[in-house]
């Protein structure tokens, strides 16, 4: 990147695994979408309980982490070819290298699941541990592409709607040309309801004018966020969740409503850390 270029890459993490070629593939798209570079990254490392017995060991896994990166490089490339493309090889465990690459990415896809997840696994540790400590928006890729249905769900804590996971939201939905879905999650025994849907509203309506193309549907749902979401995002291309409300409880790396999406959504999800600023209209 130039050095005037202060745009904010997509980065996609790649390990030569089919899930993480789907991510790879959702990278593309997005980066093309958004006009940033894609940087592909690889992390390696020694994979035995044991130290390498010599640099000789160590090179030569080195050099197979760099024809994995190649590979998926090379793909990126021939997915689109007027792409700014990039390459980064590290070396560690995957989730810590790209918790290290999140902090300058406009966000992170990854797959489902790494080149060490077996078939029924939901979601694996490298796609957990970055949705948990991200400094950006991290793209979980499911395994099976679905049929475009042209919807982007929303799920938005009702006691603070200002929060990023609705600006990115809309921000999809316009790049994709699709229509929104946004909820409000609003506790069913509070006694403010109507004032949570008022603000809610107020926010909603802020973010329409950044985005007039986008057509918007709002739904406040008080109880069974867990289920509303669940139900809705089988029938969206994206689902967009911030990583807690303030009802999960704190030593829980990531919240109730966002894990089960992880582990239960059938599409695409997308979650916003509450460190991660907030999007920029375009």
């Amino acid at each position: 990147m130039r050095a005037h270029d202060n745009r904010r890459p997509v980065v996609a993490g790649y390990d030569g695994s089919k899930a993480s070629e789907r991510a790879l593939r959702w990278g593309v798209d997005e980066a093309r979408l958004r006009f940033v570079p894609l940087i592909v990254c690889h992390a390696w490392q020694w994979p035995y309980p044991m130290p390498a017995i010599s640099a000789e060991s160590m090179e030569a896994v080195r050099h197979m982490g760099r024809h994995v990166l190649d590979t998926g490089v090379s793909l990126a490339r021939a997915l689109a070819p007027r792409l700014e493309v990039r390459s980064r090889l590290e070396t560690g465990s995957a989730s810590v290298v790209l918790m290290g690459e999140s902090s300058a990415a406009e966000l992170v896809v990854v797959g489902q699941r790494g080149a060490g997840g077996f078939e029924e696994l939901q979601i694996g540790s490298t796609a957990f541990q970055l949705a948990s400590h991200t400094h950006s928006p991290v793209v979980v890729v499911k395994q099976h592409f679905r049929p475009r249905t042209g919807l982007v769900v929303v799920g938005v804590d009702g006691a603070n709607p200002e929060r990023p996971e609705l600006g990115l939201a809309f921000e999809e939905a316009q790049l994709r040309q699709a229509s929104l879905r946004a909820i409000c999650m609003c506790p069913e025994d509070t006694a403010d309801s109507r004032e949570i849907s008022a603000r809610f509203y107020r926010t909603i309506a802020v973010w329409e004018e950044k985005h007039p193309q986008v057509t918007v549907e709002t739904v406040v749902q008080l109880g069974s966020h867990m289920a509303t979401l669940q139900r809705v995002a089988d029938g969206a291309d994206v689902t967009v969740i911030g990583d807690r409300t303030p009802e999960d409880p704190v030593e829980l790396p990531l919240g109730l409503v966002c894990q089960a999406l992880l582990r239960g959504a059938p599409g695409t999800v997308v979650v916003v850390p509450s460190r991660a600023p907030g999007p920029s209209s375009r």
